[in-house]
């Protein structure tokens, strides 16, 4: 058996995670843009510190704050742009920016341009998955989830940290990653510079 930590509403404060999912505003000096000039969605926040706390891993910076954004769209078709399902073009498509993560120390906060998803403080809760199960939830483990896809030059320099489910979604952004069982995954550079990649995977 392995032992995650399931990402669940919070329900008492003083068992807050420092992840919150959604929200109107980050704390970034510009709202990332993708290479089609559309503002990113914020997807979800991280308090480096508080996260540290219960994952204990090096990638994850000491403080400061996580901002995770990717390409979102209620009309129009974007699932490909945030996939990454094996294709070396796909990684690249990523890095320029159809999903982003910004590490900040918190020195500045700007508004959302778009509808934002609304905010929902989180908290950990520890649940046992066997080796051999695809877990559909959000979670943080110091394991790679089965079933994940990632390319080699990914493994050699990068961490996987965070799986987040579309469905832990409030309605009506339960379609965030386009489809309602699609799994978004956060890797933190291992050198701990709060450099990241977020992309989606679906079953």
């Amino acid at each position: 058996m392995l032992e995650v930590k399931e990402i669940i509403t919070c329900v008492n404060s003083l068992n807050a995670s420092g992840i919150v999912f959604g929200g109107n505003a980050a704390q970034v000096h510009q709202w990332p843009l993708n290479p089609d000039g559309e503002p990113l969605i914020l997807i979800a926040t991280v308090d480096c510190a508080a996260l540290r706390r219960e994952i204990a891993l090096d990638s994850i910076p000491a403080g400061g704050v996580l901002s995770i954004f990717s390409t979102y769209s209620k009309e129009d078709y974007f699932l490909d742009n945030i996939t990454y399902s094996g294709d070396l073009s796909e990684l690249e498509a990523l890095q320029a920016g159809y999903t982003s993560v910004v590490f900040d120390m918190g020195t500045s906060t700007t508004g959302s341009p778009v509808k934002s998803i609304p905010s929902d403080s989180k908290e950990l809760r520890t649940r046992e998955i066997s080796e051999d199960e695809f877990p559909v939830f959000s979670m943080c483990s110091q394991n790679t989830p089965k079933g994940l896809l990632i390319p080699e030059s990914l493994k050699n320099n990068y961490e996987f940290i965070m799986q987040i489910y579309s469905s832990d979604f409030a309605e009506p952004f339960q379609d965030v990653f386009y489809l309602t069982d699609a799994v978004g995954y956060l890797f933190l550079n291992r050198d701990g510079s709060g450099d990241g990649l977020f992309f989606v995977q679906t079953g």
